[in-house]
């Protein structure tokens, strides 16, 4: 089983809990429009719940926060509760009006439709509830910030509290921080607070701020530790490899420059972003055999350790690789991520690659390891129904 990699993370998985967990928020099932009728009738705010159904962090918040006794007693309270999933129905139109782009989007909006504050991601309980206590502070509501920014647009200090605010809704900050930079001068640039918004807002190669770091990197060093300056730029690089990548048509030779370019920069992990970027090119090209001898290659060299990373290749090789001895590869890789991590999905890959592999007897094994491991994490049978019917072919295997 192939895991996913949502851009947006799953935060925190510590509940606030009281004992014996039996309320849940109440959730409104009328029209939007009468949702907010009924906000401006009993002078509340509504929260929204903007979900999708194949979203994991809306379900955990689902299952584990909203069903907190605490948050359903101060939801239920203070708040028209309103859950509304964006790709269906009413939820397509909310989620053009108020710019949701991932899930799950936690709004805050009064009665006449306004949004008056948001953000995204599962949160614990007890920070859920104080994001939900600023809604009553005037000043750290999010539009305090959207309504006042072409006010504060040469106010460095307003600046950086938006685009911090905006920082967890998944909304594009580019044009803010642009003129947050405006305002600051050369010398100022490797300041604590600058290095951290070149670290969460820059990914321009060409912008003045890379071009500083870059050309004073040892005083960087020396600030943030070598460690930490060499993963901004790299990620920059990667950002710069994967645009040229999915740029149509795709340019070689770009592609072959900015390689040389950034071998130059002497960067420590240069060797695993240039295999991760040619790796990203042959599966674009659907080019499998170029996308095998990379990996078997690499992997070890630089996944050894990195469970997730093992699994989703060996799995890739499953759906893509029939090569013998590419396939022992991926089954070393399969059998070392469950070795780090025995989760349900890495077991369920390491059974498919030997099923492929027509090693019968190990696969049923594994296979019916993978589904007992499903089992206690609680997983649906429909959740693991994919394994159920691998183990149905592995029985078939002649």
């Amino acid at each position: 089983m192939k895991l996913s990699f949502l851009s947006l993370a799953l935060v925190g998985f510590t509940c606030f809990t009281s004992i014996g967990q039996n309320r849940s928020i109440v959730f409104e099932h009328g029209t939007f429009a009468e949702i907010k009728a009924k906000a401006l009738k009993e002078n509340k705010l509504v929260f929204i719940d903007a979900y999708t159904t194949w979203c994991g962090p809306c379900k955990h918040m689902a299952k584990t926060v909203f069903t907190n006794d605490t948050v359903a007693d101060y939801f239920n309270k203070n708040f028209v509760n309103a859950k509304m999933d964006m790709e269906k129905g009413e939820g397509i139109e909310i989620a053009k009006q108020y710019q949701v782009q991932c899930y799950p989007n936690l709004l805050f909006i009064d009665g006449k439709g306004n949004l008056i504050h948001r953000t995204a991601g599962s949160l614990p309980a007890k920070d859920f509830i104080a994001f939900a206590e600023e809604t009553k502070i005037p000043e750290k509501q999010f539009a305090y910030f959207s309504n006042n920014y072409e006010s504060n647009k040469t106010n460095p200090e307003f600046l950086a509290k938006y685009i911090s605010a905006r920082e967890g809704t998944c909304l594009e900050s580019r044009e803010i921080v642009k003129d947050y930079f405006s305002l600051q001068k050369d010398a100022d640039l490797s300041s604590k607070a600058n290095w951290n918004m070149i670290v969460n807002h820059i990914n321009d190669v060409d912008s003045r701020e890379f071009k500083y770091l870059i050309a004073n990197r040892k005083q960087f060093d020396d600030l943030y530790t070598s460690k930490s300056v060499d993963e901004k730029i790299e990620s920059v690089n990667e950002n710069r490899l994967y645009t040229i990548l999915r740029t149509k048509p795709f340019n070689k030779s770009k592609y072959e420059e900015t390689k040389k370019s950034i071998e130059q920069l002497r960067m420590p992990n240069t060797k695993r972003l240039f295999f991760e970027s040619d790796l990203n090119l042959s599966e674009m090209n659907q080019d499998w055999i170029t996308y095998s001898k990379l990996a078997v290659d690499n992997v070890d060299q630089f996944y050894f350790d990195k469970s997730d990373a093992l699994n989703n290749m060996a799995w890739s090789f499953y759906e893509k690789v029939s090569d013998k001895d590419a396939l022992a590869k991926a089954e070393s890789w399969a059998k070392r991520a469950c070795e780090l991590d025995k989760s349900y999905a890495n077991l369920d890959t390491y059974a498919a690659i030997l099923y492929k592999e027509g090693k019968k007897t190990h696969a049923l094994e594994v296979a019916n390891a993978a589904i007992d491991q499903a089992k206690k994490q609680q997983l649906s049978a429909a959740d693991y129904q994919g394994t159920v019917d691998l183990l149905n072919n592995i029985k078939a295997l002649k």
